[in-house]
């Protein structure tokens, strides 16, 4: 028989217990490294359904789940109720209602504003002649771009010194992650110009959605920078019908580019539609925006001011809708209708909202509400503008009037940002030059930097 001594286990010295703890360390990170290249292989690399799955319609066991919501980080702002009048009478008195912050330009007091930065800031931009000195932080201003080109150096300046807190661009889409690399915060929008209303009542909607998305998968994959995508632009409801399509086509889309990992912005609907009643039906699709870490768009435009005809209490300014203790109007901030008698009641007043596209759009003849003088764009409005008292030149009156809409989008926490039609649009076209940004981006610079 052999004979074995048992000795008593010494305890480890210090610096062999610190050893030992890093190695474990070591072999639970490699441990966890080859899980994810494991669950990356089978998954396809992105652990998402793969284009053949999308083609086939086969998103329902994800798209149909419960995920918790991915709204983006909302900031309540101090509430303060906007005037008790109508604003139909732009005219000398109209700029007792603002501050100066330039000379000659004014705006609105300023709202408290808190902090939703979730990147690291890029140092402020150096300064240069005419342009004010760059933020370190998003500008408190919600008032954005939107560009159909990115045709003019102005735009990039402009966004590396406002670091404003929403941008959308239209098919060029690819400068979008420049976007990210000057101002890493601000959330950007992309749209793809492509929809075949056809569809409408002729396929069904879900299958329809899923072939959408399909066919725009490959631009999704290729454009890390934007970090919402509209759909169709500007759906025209005509009935309850086919708003009913639309409401499961955009629900459908929501939650399966959520399980492809992307965020869909659902409605894009035109200035002053739907009307209160449709509201309802379109319903679903923003239920499911909520479930499926989506936003809502839509656009708002107004003339000759963006004040003209909002209204606040006492009163309904769309047809069917109860009267709102908040001011909205017909063109202008009527999403808050949406916001008050819809979603909030439902619990979902802190969907996000993006009004991707804003601005001056004119009557093309003169008359009308406010004595509305008729223009096509802001840029038919100038002169009539300075002549008002809005400003000593064209631009700078433009701000003041979009001064007054930033101060109420300021007073809503789910309101992300507003995108001004439109930058890009410099070299003459003849559709969209009217509406050209490039002449009040800086003043509106100097706006978005200063204001506190």
């Amino acid at each position: 028989m052999i004979s074995i001594s048992r000795q008593t286990p010494q305890p480890l010295l210090p610096r062999q217990r610190r050893q030992l703890i890093l190695l474990t360390l070591l072999l639970a990170c490699a441990l966890l490294g080859l899980l994810r290249v494991a669950v990356s292989a089978t998954s396809g690399g992105q652990g998402l359904p793969n284009l053949e799955t999308l083609l086939a319609g086969n998103l329902d066991s994800q798209a149909t789940r419960t995920p918790v919501p991915t709204a983006p980080r909302i900031i309540q702002w101090q509430w303060a109720l906007g005037t008790a009048t109508l604003a139909e009478d732009p005219g000398p008195a109209a700029p007792e209602e603002y501050v100066v912050y330039l000379p000659g330009v004014f705006r609105s007091d300023p709202v408290t504003w808190g902090q939703i930065e979730v990147e690291p800031e890029p140092p402020p931009a150096s300064p240069t002649p005419n342009w004010p000195n760059g933020l370190d932080r998003l500008t408190n201003s919600k008032l954005g771009l939107h560009i159909v080109v990115n045709n003019d150096p102005f735009i990039m300046e402009f966004i590396r010194r406002a670091r404003p807190r929403v941008v959308k661009a239209v098919d060029d889409l690819g400068w979008l992650a420049d976007v990210k690399q000057v101002s890493p915060n601000t959330i950007t929008l992309g749209r793809i110009q492509g929809q075949n209303e056809d569809l409408v009542l002729v396929k069904d909607p879900v299958a329809a959605a899923d072939e959408y998305i399909a066919s725009q998968l490959e631009k999704y994959r290729l454009n890390p920078g934007v970090d919402f995508w509209e759909g169709w632009n500007e759906f025209v409801p005509v009935n309850h019908e086919r708003l009913a399509w639309y409401a499961k086509f955009e629900a459908r889309r929501a939650c399966a580019m959520q399980s492809l990992g992307y965020r869909a912005g659902v409605g894009g609907f035109s200035v002053g539609v739907p009307e209160f009643a449709d509201m309802a039906v379109f319903m679903p699709a923003l239920e499911a925006a909520y479930r499926c870490g989506a936003i809502f768009t839509l656009h708002e435009y107004n003339s000759p001011t963006m004040a003209c005809g909002v209204g606040v209490g006492g009163q309904s300014l769309i047809p069917g809708a109860a009267p709102l203790g908040v001011p909205a109007g017909y063109h202008t901030l009527r999403y808050r209708y949406w916001y008050e008698s819809y979603l909030k009641p439902l619990g979902m007043g802190d969907l996000p909202l993006v009004i991707s596209e804003a601005g001056v759009e004119g009557r093309p003849t003169p008359g009308g509400p406010c004595n509305d003088p008729g223009g096509r764009a802001w840029k038919a409005y100038g002169d009539w503008w300075v002549a008002q008292g809005y400003g000593p030149t064209p631009a700078e009156a433009y701000v003041n009037v979009l001064s007054w809409y930033d101060e109420q989008l300021r007073q809503d926490p789910y309101v992300l940002g507003a995108t001004l039609f439109t930058a890009g649009a410099i070299h003459g076209d003849a559709t969209w030059f009217p509406f050209d940004l490039h002449d009040a981006l800086v003043p509106l610079a100097h706006y978005a930097v200063g204001l506190p």
